[in-house]
């Protein structure tokens, strides 16, 4: 029997990635969606992706081109639905708000103006801090990452006040292909996690520590960013207000 299922198209930016894979994964396995991924190397070697992600990513539309090319933006963003950006890097400061900021406001410029209706950030936890009036101190290291993430999500929530949906997870932990070995970051980030959110006052005073103990409450497993997305893309109704979930709501994704 034929299925009924009208699918939405859905193009993931940086789906090639770490988290970018697994929220293709998340997408495929709704069987809700027909997903493309725009990257700059287009699919993701063999050797940096799981096996329980292979057949998931064997379904994707792997389109290579420059982020920051109008005319690549443009062609991977017809007919979409919904886009979904994952952009993220680690450098100087110059370079991390240029790639985790600059990319995805010139991504949802270009998704507006070709009508898009929804748009999904994997953006960070510290930037909660950042919206409540405190600001980055410029000499922490990654200062650039946090100022970029925040710079996005101010322009998705302009852009689209309807249709969003934000995610603030801070470090992202699970099983991580690198040059065909497997980093298991679930080691380091599930203990953590653990300690940083189950310990009742030392949890509580861990979490006082500006910046430093929001990331340590706000760790989550990659596979629950996927799910907490593409979840969240299917719960939020075209002209309803936008979703931003925190660590805690990503982490339930999973139950």
């Amino acid at each position: 029997m034929a299925s009924n299922i009208v699918k939405k198209r859905l193009l993931i930016l940086g789906g090639n990635g770490y988290v970018g894979q697994n929220i293709c994964h998340a997408a495929i396995q709704s069987a809700n969606f027909d997903v493309r991924s725009l990257n700059r190397s287009g699919a993701p070697p063999s050797s940096s992706s799981p096996d329980h992600l292979s057949s998931s990513l064997s379904q994707v539309d792997w389109i290579s081109g420059d982020i920051f090319d109008k005319s690549a933006r443009e062609d991977a963003m017809s007919g979409v639905d919904a886009v979904v950006s994952c952009i993220g890097a680690f450098g100087s400061n110059k370079l991390m708000q240029r790639i985790c900021g600059d990319a995805t406001i010139e991504a949802i410029r270009t998704a507006k103006e070709k009508g898009v209706s929804q748009f999904g950030f994997v953006s960070t936890a510290s930037v909660y801090e950042r919206t409540e009036g405190k600001r980055f101190p410029r000499h922490i290291p990654i200062y650039g990452y946090y100022e970029g993430k925040y710079s996005a999500e101010k322009e998705l929530l302009e852009s689209y006040p309807e249709g969003h949906v934000i995610l603030r997870p801070g470090f992202i932990y699970g099983p991580r292909n690198v040059g065909g070995h497997t980093l298991p970051l679930h080691l380091v980030g599930g203990p953590i996690s653990f300690v940083g959110t189950q310990l009742g006052p030392i949890s509580s005073l861990i979490q006082c520590i500006p910046f430093v103990g929001k990331e340590c409450s706000s760790m989550v497993p990659v596979e629950a960013v996927g799910k907490a997305m593409i979840g969240s893309l299917e719960d939020v109704e075209v002209g309803k207000k936008g979703l931003i979930l925190e660590a805690e709501a990503i982490r339930k994704c999973l139950a």
